[in-house]
């Protein structure tokens, strides 16, 4: 659960929350039970609101910024 692409996504999530000037909680979940909770088979994966948004790849800061507002 403390893969590379996990930690970038982490990072890259923050830093999306950070230039939107929003106040968001970004945790990074790494018990199995509540991932495949969430029906993510592949990490990374990344919720916004309860809702999967991607899995198995890190996505552009961009892309995770449409998806947080």
């Amino acid at each position: 659960m403390g893969c590379a692409k996990c930690n970038q996504l982490t990072e890259r999530a923050k830093e999306a929350v950070k230039e939107l000037g929003i106040e968001a909680d970004v945790i990074k979940v790494q018990d199995i039970r509540t991932i495949t909770e969430y029906g993510v088979l592949m990490t990374p994966a990344l919720v916004v609101g309860g809702v999967v948004k991607v899995a198995g790849k890190v996505p552009k800061l961009e892309e995770i910024k449409q998806w947080i507002k």
